[in-house]
C-alpha cells in the first residue's frame, strides 16, 4: 500500500529502472520525509515461477546488475544505498574467481583457495540452512556478471540495459 500523494511528491517509479525499483522508491520516500512502515504479517506471496536453474541465473545476473545500478544512483549519500551487496557480488564473483584462476595458473597448490567458497556455504549454512547458503553463494557469480555488465554499459558505452527477462 502507498500514498498517492508521497509518490507523486518524488517523481513516482524511475522508469530506467530494469530491477530494484521498489527499494529505490522507497528511499526516495525517506530522503523526503516521508516513513516506510512494514506490516510483521504475511500479505502477499511472490511467486516467481523459476523452475529451471537458467531463469535462476538470470534473475540473479539482474539482481546484480539493480544492486549495481543502486549504487550507483544513492550509493554516495547515507544509506550506502546497496554498495555492500555489489561490493560482495564483486568480490566473491568476479575478484576471488580471478584470483583462484590466476593463482592455479602458478601453482597447483593454490587450488586450496578453492576451499573458501565451501567454508563459506558452511559459514552461511548455520545462519540460513544449507541448501539456500549454497545457492547465496554460487549467486554471487551471476550478480557479479549483472554488476560488471552495468558498468560496462553505463560507463563505457554509454546506454542503458534493457529489461532482463528470467522466464
Amino acid at each position: 500500500m502507498l500514498r498517492v500523494d508521497a509518490l507523486m511528491e518524488i517523481g513516482g517509479y524511475r522508469e530506467d529502472l530494469i530491477a530494484g525499483e521498489e527499494p529505490e522508491m522507497c528511499l526516495r520516500l525517506l530522503r523526503a520525509g516521508w516513513r516506510i512502515e512494514r506490516l510483521n504479517a504475511e500479505m502477499t506471496r511472490h511467486d516467481a515461477a523459476l523452475l529451471r536453474f537458467g531463469q535462476w541465473w538470470t534473475r540473479t545476473r539482474r539482481a546484480g546488475h539493480a544492486f549495481a545500478e543502486g549504487a550507483a544512483l544513492h550509493g554516495r549519500g547515507p544509506e550506502r544505498h546497496w554498495v555492500a551487496e555489489t561490493r560482495r557480488a564483486l568480490i566473491w564473483g568476479a575478484v576471488l574467481p580471478a584470483c583462484v584462476l590466476a593463482s592455479m595458473a602458478l601453482t597447483p597448490a593454490a587450488a586450496a583457495l578453492l576451499m573458501v567458497y565451501p567454508l563459506q556455504v558452511a559459514r552461511l549454512s548455520r545462519r540460513i540452512g544449507a541448501e539456500q547458503a549454497l545457492f547465496m553463494t554460487l549467486g554471487k557469480v551471476p550478480e557479479a556478471m549483472g554488476a560488471i555488465e552495468y558498468y560496462v554499459r553505463r560507463t563505457r558505452l554509454g546506454r542503458a540495459r534493457g529489461l532482463i527477462e528470467y522466464k
